[in-house]
């Protein structure tokens, strides 16, 4: 599910010991994977799956002051980072099998996924003060001009756009975003532009040419935009919350399928569709329940 915003709590960090042995190592390896299959697939976070590990402060201090969390969390990043470039690639390789045959049941699926965060997110922006007039006027906002984008990008370049280097590093820039902005879904848009498939691709055969810019991409703007992004939700959480689910939204009904083989074909899309909602929204039930426990 996309990520509820995770709050700045001294507990993540607290609850993130440094691994000491290989049990604990291992266990690193296997969240950082989760972590990254996360990044990977629509309608699941990775950021969510930080804050259930434990590890959400330290990966976002990582983000905006580098250096001072290296040095104090090292053997905690080394296992992580290596089990999220390992989820990163085995998840693309995955998500390319799905998308590799221009079908609307994977797509149907993930639009459900997609939608189905929307409560939870919904519930985290109404969870601090509220401005009921800005927060309504910031959502419907952000809904008309990433959709008013949206479609002139498809009136204008008719989304016959090819996976070159440069698409490889604007694709980074907008996955960045995702890693930092709680809620926003990157996938959907990549989907939109015809990009997803090629990129999980080159991801999963390791495409130097596609996953360096894609890297360099996603490090400038984590690096760059990081603390702004923090700052902006601590002093306005809840219009910029609203605002995440109107992009949420416009970006997702750009996806949703048209073309349909026939009744049947539609109808067990409508149900994929069900299904993956009922599923992140029950994992959204799920976290809620894990935050309230710690």
């Amino acid at each position: 599910m996309q990520s509820n915003r995770p709050e700045s709590r001294a507990e993540d960090t607290k609850t993130a010991p440094v691994p000491k042995s290989p049990a604990l190592m291992l266990m690193r390896v296997l969240q950082g994977a989760l972590i990254g299959g996360g990044a990977i697939l629509p309608g699941v976070s990775g950021g969510v799956l930080a804050v259930v590990f434990g590890i959400y402060r330290p990966m976002m201090e990582l983000l905006s002051h580098p250096v001072r969390a290296l040095r104090k969390n090292l053997w905690l990043f080394i296992p992580i980072i290596i089990g999220v470039a390992i989820g990163f690639v085995g998840f693309a390789r995955l998500m390319a099998l799905l998308f590799a045959e221009d079908s609307p049941y994977p797509i149907s699926l993930f639009v459900g996924l997609i939608l189905g965060t929307i409560p939870s997110l919904l519930k985290t922006a109404r969870s601090k003060e509220r401005h009921p007039k800005a927060d309504i006027l910031a959502l419907c906002l952000a809904f008309a001009l990433l959709l008013g984008f949206l479609l002139l990008m498809r009136l204008t370049t008719g989304l016959s756009i090819g996976l070159t280097p440069l698409w490889a590093l604007i694709s980074g820039v907008i996955w960045g975003f995702s890693l930092i902005v709680p809620g926003l879904s990157s996938s959907s848009i990549l989907i939109f532009l015809g990009l997803y498939q090629g990129i999980m691709d080159d991801v999963g055969r390791l495409q130097f040419s596609t996953v360096i810019p894609l890297l360099l991409g996603i490090a400038a703007v984590a690096l760059l935009f990081a603390r702004l992004v923090d700052s902006l939700f601590e002093k306005h959480f809840s219009v910029a919350s609203h605002a995440i689910i109107g992009l949420v939204l416009a970006s997702t009904i750009m996806i949703i399928p048209t073309a349909y083989a026939g009744p049947g074909q539609a109808l067990l899309c409508l149900l994929l569709a069900a299904d993956g909602f009922a599923a992140a929204w029950y994992l959204g039930v799920w976290g809620e329940k894990y935050e309230a426990q710690r």
